[in-house]
């Protein structure tokens, strides 16, 4: 990304009277959505950390990310990619310090030249500056799409790592997130892809299959978010299966910034692991 690039997505960027931060890119207003990630600690869920996400809207109407994202030209996805990471670096500033860890996605197929590569993460850590954020507390998730090449993708882990930065990968079990990508990678963290949690679930012995892999992972000293998670029965076998972190509606949906996540941080008010609402089905 060069300078004049910077300046037009500080340009894009605006400061609502509520003080969040959103952005226009043609006719769309783009704001962040913030979704926590919790650890097990005693039987409760603790939020460590919030993945920002994407809201696209035409006028005051909700527009799905995904279709909103297929209307981008191919020349301007790399540019809308670097205005939503500003967007939720900005508005992270709201977030409690206990939890004000980030996770920020990065399409692999938009890595561009060495260059551009190093320019763009040199404006992400002035952003983080701004913001009162370190590198350390910034989880690059690596997504499921196809790297142009593999000694391109190589390189931008080690650019990210160079920095400071965490590093995941997401989607486990989708597309080109695989355990190639693993190896190759090393990530400290792998997120599970929601379809693959579903189908491990789905039967009896899902759950000693879950915990296995998850046990591989652990030894090579890697976490493991499940995220998708959407009944409560799910996060209970998470929890059995040894995940060190759960994301997911069930846990607590996304929240448009500013978002009031203050009941999580209430020392009296963790959330405790219910019963199982759901059991999965036997075979």
């Amino acid at each position: 990304m060069t300078i004049n690039e910077h300046k037009h997505i500080n340009d894009a960027l605006e400061r609502q009277h509520d003080n969040s931060w959103t952005a226009t890119y043609g006719e769309f207003t783009l704001r962040s959505a913030l979704q926590p990630i919790f650890k097990f600690a005693s039987g409760k869920l603790r939020p460590v950390a919030f993945e920002g996400l994407l809201r696209p809207y035409l006028d005051e109407t909700p527009v799905l990310t995904g279709s909103f994202l297929q209307s981008v030209s191919m020349q301007d996805q790399s540019h809308v990619e670097s205005i939503a990471r500003t967007l939720h670096v900005r508005n992270a500033g709201t977030l409690p310090t206990s939890a004000q860890r980030l996770f920020l996605n990065f399409d692999p197929s938009l890595i561009e030249s060495k260059p551009k590569l190093e320019q763009t993460l040199d404006d992400l850590g002035t952003e983080l500056r701004i913001s009162g954020l370190s590198p350390t507390a910034c989880v690059c998730e690596i997504t499921e799409k196809a790297a142009r090449s593999r000694e391109d993708l190589n390189y931008f882990v080690y650019a990210l790592r160079a920095r400071g930065y965490t590093i995941a990968v997401d989607d486990f079990g989708a597309q080109s997130s695989g355990m190639a990508r693993i190896r190759d990678l090393t990530p400290d963290i792998v997120k599970f892809d929601g379809a693959l949690i579903k189908k491990q679930m789905a039967h009896s012995t899902g759950l000693a299959e879950l915990k296995n892999l998850i046990g591989d992972f652990h030894e090579l000293r890697i976490n493991v978010v499940l995220e998708g998670l959407e009944e409560m029965w799910q996060i209970e076998m998470a929890e059995a299966a040894g995940a060190d972190m759960v994301q997911g509606f069930a846990a607590a949906v996304p929240r448009l910034a500013p978002a009031d996540f203050s009941e999580w941080f209430d020392e009296h008010s963790d959330t405790k692991l219910r019963p199982l609402l759901k059991k999965p089905a036997s075979g």
